[in-house]
């Protein structure tokens, strides 16, 4: 396992995942198992499937893709793979792999009041039917893992849910607002280099974008024309390294271009700025 899985795997961990590696190869039949009338699986071509050692026991097991929909009850549906266990015992209502007359299917097993066993489908558009002793038929294994297929959800779905998210979006800054925030800043700008933090929170609010340092300083200048400390556009893109490059709630100062009480007023400013414009 190399360096950046094993990275990936404690990221998962400690984000509260389980993640298992599969590492154990157990034989796979590409050919489909009905979900419907039994059907032979055909040519039967062996594959491997990989899983964690600790989701396989120690009976002898392989995997079937699932063709039909009569196991739809059992959420077990068209294109699904499931993992059959051989030599198992099995129970009333366990989901089994049959074989009848040489084909295959996939059915829910019990037996009735008189003992007799019965495979049933998990769709009411299909009938259950008997094993009895002048059938050819065998229970192939027990079914004990479901492998769903790749999920996909409609993209009309998640358009309706982005433009749900974009409606909660609060309304733009108008220039008024921004302007109002800068007088109010401004007595507390020691000098030039502290007016990024008031570009920051603007950038942080969509109303500049991350390198729109000049239109930024213009804006200020035009603002407070005689304030003692004036934004610089050089400074300002100095300045943007380490956490500061970054949203002003992620500032950190073990990361940043300045410490001690600098940090604390870069910061105290950029809280000021964001209160006035949240008014």
């Amino acid at each position: 396992m190399n360096d950046e899985l094993k990275e990936i795997l404690n990221l998962l961990e400690v984000a509260g995942w389980q993640p298992q590696l599969c590492d154990t190869p157990i034989p796979y039949y590409d050919n489909p198992v009905m979900c419907g009338q039994p059907t032979g699986i055909g040519d039967v071509v062996e594959r491997k499937k990989r899983f964690p050692k600790e989701f396989l026991s120690m009976q002898p097991e392989f995997v079937v893709k699932v063709k039909g929909d009569s196991m739809e009850g059992a959420n077990i549906y068209n294109g699904d793979m499931v993992k059959v266990e051989s030599e198992a015992t099995v129970h009333d209502s366990d989901i089994v792999l049959a074989c009848i007359d040489g084909e295959f299917t996939l059915k829910a097993y019990c037996e009735d009041e008189d003992g007799l066993p019965w495979l049933v489908p998990q769709n009411d558009n299909y009938e259950a039917f008997a094993l009895t002793e002048n059938d050819n038929a065998w229970i192939v294994g027990k079914v004990t893992e479901v492998i769903k297929a790749a999920p996909r959800v409609p993209a009309r779905t998640c358009m309706k849910l982005i433009k749900k998210a974009k409606m909660k979006e609060p309304p733009a800054l108008t220039r008024e607002q921004v302007e109002e925030m800068i007088v109010d800043v401004a007595p507390m700008v020691k000098n030039g280099r502290q007016w990024y933090a008031v570009f920051r929170t603007l950038v942080d609010k969509k109303y500049f974008g991350k390198a729109d340092y000049e239109a930024f300083c213009e804006l200020v200048a035009s603002v407070v024309p005689k304030h003692e400390h004036l934004p610089d556009a050089g400074q300002m893109q100095r300045l943007a390294v380490q956490s500061f490059a970054k949203p002003v709630v992620l500032w950190d100062e073990n990361d940043a271009p300045v410490t001690g009480k600098p940090f604390k007023d870069y910061r105290r400013i950029a809280e000021k700025a964001l209160e006035q414009l949240n008014l």
